[in-house]
């Protein structure tokens, strides 16, 4: 049985390499004899010099003798030209001969740059065409006898040993020089955007569940509370039960607490009906009846939006609703968030059998609204634990800081894990903020990619006034609105917002800050971590102060 590197099949599996170059690892792992070697290289990004390069060899062999083997894997059909032999990839074609004899050069040029040139590095290429059947043989460009095509794909182990002799007995030091190469140019950073991938793919894939469910209830008319954790999926089933009656021809709403959430629902739902926050819903449904609410006036008259839903109330009371304000499906996503009279006030606007569907979770009760028995107004109740989107690096991360906000991990992707950096002062945090940016985007996250959240309000986080951490500026909310009521946003190249504001939405690579939990708000603003924490889908980062007592007794020397 051969060596492989890295070893472990199963987490490579889970962190997103594809399925078909697994299989050809497992197989050469079990046919090959012990004295050979092999990286794998596909999804794995490699340090050099202080750079990150990425290999585009799929599998390097090493024997006995520091002798090297490359192996480039093209799976699907190829096309066979006069000019070679190549491989699709949208509108674009790749020589598959260039591509393997660059990878060769580069790796020949770079062993030579760190090791020395002399002896130099002995290495040939075969390439593993296992869907394809080669048959115009000159015009592959190559030579034939380097190519396992699908014919030939159960001798792939054999052909290997038949370019690369096993080399028993011979040059044992320089054999591990040869493997120090590999073992560091390969060094196992797992690739981001493999991460990401099979992050995405899996929860879609798991948090069906939670809808598989749902959608079996028989009861009629529908109404269900469900209090689930972060990332079991209830956006997915909001869209769905929306969608679902639209395709009845019906007329739902679709409301949430949160503006940013409101806005991405709206562009994911099908067209039809109505999304908006309540406050939103308010405002259009009394500007429908001549009444302008006094924006200016929120800032100074704490009861601004309990009067509003009175006068809301009194003129659903005293008018006759157009079919445009009648909904057959009301859905509250993140209902943790509403008021208890709020409720009251859009059963007016349903129709006698309306379906109510709403969502929330306890842990994420950020405002500290009391919760509502709706059980008793005869609600069915649905319960689940499972977090499907925190992978299991962040979630073991999680549930280590904040055991009092429990759930179980339903992912078993990897993830790349959690860390923490601590500041003396809050006015260091854009610094600190800079640099972990700048190592995500070393490590291939894209800008888009990440999040930075902070714990705090926008008037009151140590980043109000930053308009770029590092060299990156920032994507902030400026307060105004478009003439399509949405938010404007600076121009910039990451996202910065607060986790309140965040809340129902996700990002690759999350960076909180603001991490200073107070004593006397300590359960609510614990709430708000964990709303935070659970946003990462592959990658967190914390930012978080030294001085802070909670800080120190809960993340002092996590990584």
């Amino acid at each position: 049985m051969a060596r492989i590197v890295p070893s472990d099949l199963t987490q490579l599996a889970l962190s997103g390499a594809h399925e078909p170059e697994v299989e050809t690892l497992a197989l050469l792992r079990d046919r090959l004899p012990e004295a050979y070697t092999v990286f794998h290289g596909v999804h794995w990004t490699r340090q050099y010099k202080g750079h990150t390069l990425y290999g585009e060899i799929d599998f390097v062999v090493v024997n006995q003798a520091g002798q090297v083997l490359c192996i480039e894997q093209k799976n699907g059909g190829l096309e066979e030209t006069s000019q070679g032999l190549f491989k699709a990839y949208g509108d674009e074609r790749k020589s598959v001969g260039d591509q393997i004899l660059r990878s060769v050069d580069s790796i020949r040029e770079k062993f030579a740059y760190q090791v020395g040139k002399r002896p130099g590095l002995e290495i040939e290429y075969l390439i593993y065409c296992p869907d394809h059947t080669l048959r115009q043989l000159s015009a592959a460009g190559l030579d034939r006898e380097r190519i396992v095509d699908a014919p030939k794909r159960e001798t792939l182990a054999e052909q290997i040993q038949a370019v690369l002799l096993s080399g028993q007995g011979t040059q044992g030091n320089w054999a591990q020089q040869v493997a120090a190469f590999f073992r560091q140019t390969f060094e196992v950073v797992p690739d981001v955007h493999a991460h990401i991938d099979a992050q995405e793919k899996t929860y879609t894939r798991l948090s069906h569940g939670l809808l598989e469910v749902l959608a079996n209830l028989e009861m009629h008319p529908l109404r269900l509370q469900v209090l689930a954790t972060a990332g079991n999926g209830k956006t997915l089933v909001a869209r769905h039960f929306f969608d679902q009656c639209i395709e009845r021809g019906g007329h739902p709403l679709l409301l949430c607490f949160n503006r940013p959430l409101a806005e991405r629902l709206s562009r994911l739902v099908a067209e039809g009906g109505r999304v908006a926050t309540w406050y939103q819903f308010c405002d259009q449904f009394l500007q429908s009846r001549g009444i302008q609410l006094d924006f200016e006036g929120m800032r100074t008259q704490p009861d601004f939006w309990p009067q509003a839903a009175a006068r809301l109330e009194e003129q659903v009371l005293t008018a006759t609703l157009e079919d445009a304000w009648r909904f057959d499906t009301l859905i509250v996503d993140e209902a943790q968030d509403f008021e208890a009279g709020w409720l009251e006030a859009l059963r007016l606007f349903l129709r006698e059998d309306a379906t109510m569907l709403w969502l929330e979770d306890p842990n994420q009760n950020v405002r500290g609204v009391a919760p509502r028995a709706l059980l008793a107004q005869g609600f069915v109740g649905y319960r689940s634990l499972l977090n499907y989107r925190s992978p299991e690096g962040i979630a073991r991360f999680v549930t280590g800081v904040l055991p009092e906000l429990p759930f179980t991990c339903a992912n078993d992707l990897p993830g790349l894990g959690a860390g923490t950096v601590f500041y003396e002062d809050p006015g260091e945090q854009p610094k600190l903020v800079g640099r972990i940016v700048g190592r995500l985007l070393n490590e291939r996250f894209r800008p888009q990619d990440i999040a930075i959240l902070s714990c705090r309000g926008l008037e009151s986080t140590a980043l109000k006034a930053a308009q770029r951490v590092g060299n990156h500026t920032l994507a902030r909310f400026t307060g105004d609105y478009d003439l399509f009521g949405n938010q404007v946003y600076s121009k910039g190249q990451v996202l910065f917002d607060t986790v309140r504001r965040f809340k129902g939405q996700q990002a690759a690579a999350v960076i909180l800050t603001d991490v200073a939990p107070r004593e006397q708000r300590l359960a609510q603003e614990l709430q708000v971590l964990f709303c935070g924490m659970t946003r990462a889908t592959v990658r967190l980062d914390l930012v978080c102060d030294r001085s802070n007592a909670w800080v120190m007794e809960r993340l002092a020397g996590r990584a």
